[in-house]
């Protein structure tokens, strides 16, 4: 699994970037018909939804 480093002012603006994106990406998965672009959204707010986690602890 590859690695990154991220300065905290790094980590902070991508902290704020996933929770400003991540209920705009919710919305969009909601409105849809296509199960299929669901489904890709579903995952995708998953992943992100983790990686944004993830950052919180290490900020913490």
């Amino acid at each position: 699994m590859p690695a990154i480093e991220l300065s905290p002012q790094e980590t902070a603006a991508l902290v704020a970037a996933l929770e400003s994106y991540l209920p705009e990406l919710t919305t969009e998965r909601v409105g849809t018909d296509n199960r299929e672009l669901h489904a890709e959204l579903k995952k995708q707010e998953a992943i992100l939804g983790g990686i944004l986690n993830l950052l919180k602890a290490v900020k913490s």
